[in-house]
């Protein structure tokens, strides 16, 4: 129960400093248009589908987990320019709050929920591992995640779908993992000052995902990874409790 408590607070301590910073989602509206919005859906999509599977392995009957999560894009795909100059938007964060659940036959469910900056997501999914998970040393697991999310801002709206293949193998005191596959996002703008023809974009881009998970005494789990999708380069972490 302490342990839960410090990472509620943790979680709320982040978005407390980030309270104020500039909320890069309002410029949507006056700088979309039909050249550059498939490539915000992207950006955005790659964004949205991180963090699925920061332990690389499932859980398994009555394991159960929950924490803070962020996920972040470095800089935009030059061509995305939906929110104003790539170079001057910079990075952009996603934090929120997941619980995930240890099933019968290898599967794990998942929900979670985060608003920043403007932009509001929540959704979840599935885990199967597709090997029976054992604990030696070496070991592999490979396991298939689904997932889908809703975002909203001010100006646009959104339905994301994911699915990834991610391999991890098991050594003493941490677990590497790598992971690739799809994001898909329907995008619909509800505001634009712009000359936007469409209103709705639907799109596909690939995801690929390297990272770290340890763990840490007291129940704590620490993972770590790189991204790389569209935008290029991003990275994902999450410190939780998992037991």
């Amino acid at each position: 129960m302490k342990n839960l408590k410090f990472l509620i607070l943790f979680a709320v301590l982040f978005l407390a400093l980030n309270a104020n910073a500039k909320k890069p989602y309002d410029d949507f509206a006056a700088n979309v248009t039909n050249e550059n919005i498939e490539y915000f859906a992207k950006d955005l999509a790659g964004l949205v589908g991180s963090g699925t599977y920061t332990t690389g392995r499932v859980l398994g009957w009555g394991g159960f987990q929950v924490g803070p999560r962020a996920a972040v894009v470095f800089k935009l795909n030059e061509k995305d320019t939906a929110l104003g100059d790539p170079d001057k938007v910079g990075h952009l964060v996603m934090p929120w709050i997941q619980a995930d659940i240890g099933m019968p036959w290898r599967i794990d469910g998942f929900i979670r929920a985060g608003s920043f900056e403007g932009l509001t997501m929540a959704g979840g999914g599935f885990r199967w591992g597709i090997l029976r998970p054992v604990e030696n040393e070496f070991s592999f697991q490979t396991m298939i995640v689904v997932s889908g999310h809703s975002v909203v801002a001010n100006s646009f709206s959104g339905a994301h779908y994911g699915a990834n293949l991610v391999l991890s193998m098991t050594m003493k005191h941490f677990t590497p993992y790598v992971g690739g596959g799809m994001d898909a996002m329907h995008l619909s703008v509800k505001d634009s000052t712009s000359a936007l023809k469409d209103e709705d974009v639907k799109t596909y881009s690939p995801r690929y995902t390297a990272g770290i998970n340890f763990k840490l005494p007291a129940y704590l789990d620490l993972s770590l990874a790189a991204n790389y999708a569209e935008y290029g380069l991003g990275a994902e972490g999450s410190f939780t409790l998992r037991f």
